[in-house]
């Protein structure tokens, strides 16, 4: 049996209604019979009803309600709330008969509804349950996001998405920076509103790869933005609605700009190491033949005059062969002591006054015999000079005589050579030497070597003055030596705050060294 529910309002109104219906009922009544005895006999309909419907509260106010309304219009003296002893009786009994009622039936109203209750549960409870899920569900996927977005906004990575058109939709911190341009400026538009079309084109390639392939693919991107070249590592992976259509990708780009620049200065470094080893073995080479080619010439000559009976032409050239081998000899060695001094720069100079005139006609002294040996056209241009220099005399010597020694060796019979000594304002200049100096402009010495000899090649003139380093590096080369004189005139010379350097037009055409020192008075 289905109860009608009433709301507390209801019910009580209800009461009341039934309460003046009887009322008026039993009024009628009594002008024709006399309904005094038995009023409360009427009244008992409300008090059920309200007892089972509403409940004890309802059924008690029904009870109090009707007790009153009897003893005001039906008891003795009437419209009056006092009773006599016979209405007192029947009220009381009213009253206890109305609450055996009043009990039992609202035990039964309760029972009834704690049980429709049980009834409407299960579904109740299945709401609450979907609804508990619902907002566990809701709190995990805000969750989840929040952790996604940290993640994504804070990863030392590139992440991106674009649509199948190339528009970004998502666009983190690191894109930020790495591009130097904010996601408002790019979210909605592509690689082409604001890089370069060279690295757009190539982002744009490789995103449409990505679809057709419909996998996750790597690529190494590259390319210059703000004068700077940006190297990255992207892997690219397609993205699918939940019906399984692409929709765009998404991007995870790792920067290796500054990797990229390192393996370079590695592989550089690395051929650069190469080079040196190959050097250095050519320089031991080169040392061995160098120094066994003078030492079996001394050693020959040695044999032959402990032999005897020889004639005096043949002894004096013994004796001249051993000690042009000897002066070679010691010569290479002091190359070497000398580069060794170099590169632990221990090499140190004897500051003095220096005039070059002087140097210049010792050094060509010593080279004479060798230039009217070879036919050639010398000639020293002086130009007047008496200015002096502060240097070390030896080593200057050093490099005249590296300089001229090389200009003889290389020039073929018949050539010409020229020391041209002048004075000029130079435009080769040191922070140092403008800092030293007290007065401009600068006034330098300079020394030419002129030769028409065999010249260097385009390629190799701006090794000339490495260390270790020959035009013709083989131990069957045509000339001589280790390839370490003008890398000590080099060094010798910006010791004395100077400069050094070659001209030529290339192979057969000679060759000109300049050496420019400062004078005393730049000092």
């Amino acid at each position: 049996m289905q109860k009608i529910a009433f709301s507390g309002f209801n019910l009580y109104g209800i009461t009341l209604l039934i309460e003046v219906f009887i009322l008026s009922l039993m009024y009628l009544l009594n002008q024709v019979i006399d309904v005094t005895t038995s009023a409360f006999v009427l009244f008992f309909s409300p008090v059920i009803i309200t007892a089972w419907y509403g409940g004890l509260k309802s059924a008690v106010f029904a009870t109090v309600l009707t007790g009153f309304a009897i003893v005001y219009f039906f008891l003795p003296p009437l419209n009056s709330l006092i009773l006599g002893g016979e209405g007192l009786i029947q009220a009381s009994l009213f009253l206890i008969q109305s609450f055996l009622f009043i009990t039992p039936l609202s035990l039964l109203h309760k029972k009834i509804n704690l049980k429709e209750n049980i009834e409407i549960t299960p579904n109740q409870q299945q709401n609450s349950e979907y609804i508990t899920k619902l907002e566990q569900t809701k709190a995990a996927l805000w969750q989840t996001q929040s952790w996604l977005q940290t993640i994504i906004e804070n990863s030392s990575n590139a992440i991106y998405i674009k649509d199948l058109d190339g528009r970004y939709l998502l666009f983190n911190r690191k894109c930020e920076v790495l591009y130097n341009i904010s996601r408002e400026q790019v979210l909605g538009k592509t690689d082409y509103d604001f890089l370069p079309q060279e690295i757009a084109t190539t982002y744009r390639c490789n995103d449409r790869q990505v679809i057709e392939s419909e996998k996750p693919l790597e690529f190494e991107e590259s390319g210059i933005l703000n004068s700077k070249t940006i190297t990255t590592i992207s892997l690219k992976c397609p993205l699918y609605t939940c019906e399984g259509i692409p929709y765009g990708i998404c991007g995870i780009s790792t920067e290796i700009s500054d990797r990229k620049l390192m393996e370079q200065a590695l592989i550089k470094q690395s051929e650069e190491l190469v080079q040196v080893n190959r050097i250095k073995d050519d320089f031991l080479t080169t040392v061995s033949h160098e120094l066994r080619t003078p030492l079996n010439s001394i050693l020959g000559w040695s044999q032959v005059l402990r032999s005897g009976k020889l004639s005096d032409k043949i002894v004096a050239k013994a004796l001249e062969t051993i000690e042009r081998n000897a002066r070679s000899q010691k010569q290479l060695i002091e190359d070497i002591l000398d580069v060794s001094q170099i590169i632990t720069g221990k090499l140190h100079l004897q500051i003095g006054l220096v005039d070059l005139i002087p140097i210049i006609e010792k050094v060509i002294n010593v080279f004479q015999p060798s230039i009217v040996a070879k036919q050639i056209k010398f000639n020293f241009v002086q130009n007047g000079v008496k200015e002096k220099i502060l240097g070390d005399s030896d080593r200057l010597q050093q490099v005249i005589w590296n300089l001229l020694s090389n200009a003889i060796k290389f020039t073929p019979n018949g050539g010409s050579i020229e020391i041209n000594l002048k004075i000029e304002e130079s435009q080769y200049i040191t922070e140092e030497q403008k800092a030293a100096c007290s007065s401009f402009p600068l006034k330098f010495a300079v020394i030419e070597v002129i030769d028409t000899g065999i010249g260097i090649e385009p390629e190799f003139l701006p090794f000339v003055f490495d260390r270790f380093r020959q035009a013709d590096g083989s131990t069957t080369r045509l000339y001589g030596g280790l390839g370490l004189g003008l890398a000590i005139v080099r060094h010798i010379v910006e010791l004395h705050g100077g400069v050094i350097h070659a001209q030529s037009e290339g192979e057969g055409k000679g060759a000109t060294f300049t050496v420019k020192l400062p004078l005393v008075n730049n000092l």
